[in-house]
């Protein structure tokens, strides 16, 4: 694997022997590519170091906003439970009204098949 700090440290010692040459006579290409690429790799770690920055702002974020929708949820999945719960009282009412009828129906259908001739 390459090593980085390795390179990095090389880097480094080639352009700023570069920069002292800099004034006082020309540089060739190679030099002048060492630069450029010098140049890429400040480019490159100013932009990792953004892109670390924006990316853990967004996760911060996104954690955030996951945290409201949940407590969100949980209120609504509360008050479904609410509505269930009245609804599943009014059906017990109404079965308990229902059987109450059936019996009472019932029973006037007996007291009228056994006390009519």
């Amino acid at each position: 694997m390459f090593d980085d700090e390795l390179f990095e440290d090389w880097l480094d010692k080639k352009t700023k022997a570069i920069f002292l040459k800099l004034g006082e006579e020309t540089i060739t290409s190679d030099e002048m590519i060492l630069l450029v690429l010098k140049a890429q790799t400040n480019h490159f770690e100013h932009l990792d170091k953004d892109l670390r920055t924006e990316m853990a702002s967004l996760n911060k974020e996104l954690r955030e906003e996951m945290i409201l929708l949940r407590l969100d949820m949980d209120k609504r999945f509360e008050q479904v439970d609410k509505r269930f719960e009245v609804l599943t009282s009014r059906i017990d009412h109404f079965m308990v009204w229902s059987f109450g009828t059936t019996l009472t129906v019932g029973g006037l259908v007996i007291a009228a098949i056994k006390f009519l001739p």
